[in-house]
């Protein structure tokens, strides 16, 4: 699969999660950073991005999708997701997140899960920065991953 393929995919599956975001009380979340393979050897970039609806200010559930697994940097996520604030601090909040989906790859497609946390540092009332680190498995490949993110409240 060829990278303009991989992106214009993308592009419609943003496209198609905007009525999520359209809804009072939704949450947009942008993530980059690397996906560990064979303990840390041969780490590549990945990103995401996810659309949360909110329940109240501190459980958000939606879905994410970008490129990047720990199986291969072509492979393309799909996954429903949970960001949830603990209620410990004012401005640097810790984090409980959690993935579940199907990753679409040539080579090894399949289930995938995600579990992990982080901080949610506040730069005012609708936006924050992401700083994320999880365990990610699928099939008989896992590793972990560490991202920094912006998240935006609207």
């Amino acid at each position: 699969m060829g990278p303009a393929r991989t992106l214009r995919r993308f592009i419609l599956l943003a496209v198609s999660m905007f009525p999520i975001a359209a809804q009072a009380g939704a949450v947009l979340t942008g993530t980059f950073g690397a996906d560990s393979r064979a303990h840390y050897q041969g780490a590549h970039f990945a990103y995401s991005a996810a659309f949360y609806a909110k329940l109240d200010d501190m459980t958000l559930l939606g879905i994410q999708s970008g490129q990047g697994t720990v199986t291969s940097t072509e492979a393309i996520p799909l996954l429903g997701s949970a960001f949830i604030r603990l209620p410990i601090g004012r401005i640097v909040l810790p984090v409980a997140i959690g993935d579940i989906g199907y990753s679409f790859d040539d080579n090894h497609p399949g289930f995938l899960w995600r579990a992990g946390g982080g901080f949610d540092i506040r730069n005012g009332r609708h936006s924050s920065i992401l700083l994320l680190g999880a365990h990610e498995s699928q099939a008989s490949h896992y590793g972990w991953i560490a991202r920094l993110g912006l998240l935006l409240e609207f």
